[in-house]
């Protein structure tokens, strides 16, 4: 009996001790991964400060002309700091709207950017998954750069053209694949229009006037922030806004902050096309989001823009505001000329340049009319071609890559497009990440809608729009 005790003991015993290194590795895993854990953490705060820092930077310029040298400088250093770091490929969320406005003599701190960006794709190239459906449209891109934009320009442009493109696509195949680095991807690039914002709002520099002779022979200012053009601003603030009103986690505080600039910002473009590109934004944002019950909140919507519209237009007191007068001018120059049929008018002369376009086309040889070869960009325009940009995405990609080359451009963008449509619809409401990819499809509509306004090809922060 004794000796069974002892056995059982033994026995006990021995589980006991077996348990007891059990725990102890437990404990010394934990330990280890604690402190793993705890110097991620740190790791991760250190880069988050060094963006802070970075962004801050970015801010100066505008009321500190003078300070724009040291403040790109600094800028860079904390890049070159996140270079192994993910937010390394946020800055390009910034860049949309700055690369033009940091500058160190004649030196731009986006260029510097765009070559540490190289670098770190040469780096880590075994880690990106490629997007092998845009790639015909990066075929097209890289002829036309090299053989038309370079025969009009120089060879280094069209250089430097096609390579901020293929660097924007290798970006946003790296962003879109993290979700979190998508979502942080969206909110930073609210704070590159709160940047853009504040150019705006401390410079002369940043503001064009317009005369309407419809309404009256009446000035309106427009205020671009630190793009370069107010339609093209008037866009991105519209997609900030959708930004602002869909990405989850965001503290209500900071979504009402965040949308009230926004909003102000995009008053202050006084840009009709940009408005209506939000309306039109905020109805497939709604019915991608509420599906069957879309058209009741649709209505609703409806009746409400309306009393909005005329509470606008019949109480004085706003009109006084500045941002909002100068988009009830346009809108009352605009009835005035749907009144008198004035229809080229409407569309401040946008139906004149389409003929244009379509003229210039027709006037093309076969050869030309296939494959293209002509430039009419957003920064260059063969004045033999067109005298102006035509304002219409569609008919430039038709002069610039020809038939083929724009089908090549469009259709697998399309069939992208139609595929994420179709994905979503298949998933349940409320799904893993449903917001990052209600953004997604929203940047993708942006492009196809404003692109019927205005021209596009080849400028990276739109085909930004393009490869997300």
């Amino acid at each position: 009996m004794a000796k069974l005790k002892k056995t059982q003991l033994s026995s006990h015993t021995g589980v006991f001790v077996n348990t007891e290194k059990k725990i102890s590795a437990k404990r010394r895993f934990a330990d280890v991964s604690g402190g793993t854990e705890k110097k991620t953490s740190m790791k991760r705060i250190f880069y988050d400060m060094v963006f802070l820092t970075g962004f801050l930077c970015c801010l100066i310029p505008g009321p500190f002309p003078g300070l724009s040298g040291i403040a790109s400088a600094v800028l860079l250093v904390m890049i070159a700091i996140s270079f192994f770091d993910d937010n390394l490929y946020l800055y390009t969320a910034l860049f949309v709207y700055l690369r033009y406005r940091l500058l160190i003599g004649e030196f731009t701190a986006f260029r510097a950017y765009s070559f540490l960006l190289a670098a770190r794709f040469i780096t880590d190239i075994s880690k990106f998954k490629l997007k092998a459906v845009h790639f015909p449209a990066l075929f097209v891109f890289f002829m036309h750069c090299m053989f038309a934009l370079a025969r009009i320009t120089y060879l280094k442009r069209g250089m430097y053209v096609i390579t901020d493109c293929a660097l924007i696509y290798l970006v946003m195949c790296r962003v879109a694949e993290d979700k979190t680095l998508l979502r942080r991807f969206f909110f930073v690039f609210i704070l590159g229009a709160i940047a853009s914002g504040i150019y705006g709002w401390t410079g002369d520099a940043y503001t064009v006037n317009i005369n309407i002779r419809g309404a009256g022979a009446k000035t309106v200012s427009r205020n671009f922030g630190a793009l370069s053009d107010s339609n093209f601003a008037g866009m991105i603030y519209s997609l900030c806004v959708i930004c602002a009103l869909e990405l989850k986690n965001l503290p209500f505080w900071l979504r009402s902050v965040f949308l009230t600039l926004c909003v102000i910002m995009l008053l202050q473009t006084a840009s009709l096309s940009a408005l209506i590109t939000l309306l039109i934004l905020l109805v497939f944002l709604i019915v991608l989001k509420y599906r069957a019950r879309a058209l009741y909140i649709l209505l609703l919507a409806f009746v409400g823009a309306v009393l909005v519209l005329a509470i606008l237009m019949r109480i004085p007191q706003f009109r006084q505001i500045e941002a909002i007068a100068g988009l009830l001018i346009r809108f009352n120059e605009k009835l005035s000329y749907i009144a008198n049929g004035k229809w080229d008018l409407l569309t401040t002369g946008r139906v004149g340049l389409w003929m244009e376009a379509v003229q210039a086309f027709g006037r093309q040889d076969l050869w030309h009319k296939l494959i293209g070869g002509n430039v009419v960009t957003v920064n260059y325009i063969d004045p033999d071609i067109m005298s102006l940009a035509c304002h219409n995405s569609y008919l430039q990609g038709l002069l610039n890559f020809g038939i083929f080359g724009t089908l090549l451009v469009y259709l697998p963008f399309l069939s992208v497009f139609t595929y994420r449509i179709l994905r979503h619809y298949t998933q349940k409401p409320g799904y893993e990440h449903e917001d990052l990819y209600m953004l997604q499809l929203c940047f993708v509509f942006s492009f196809i809608v404003f692109g019927g306004t205005v021209d596009f090809f080849i400028d990276w922060p739109y085909m930004m729009l393009y490869f997300i």
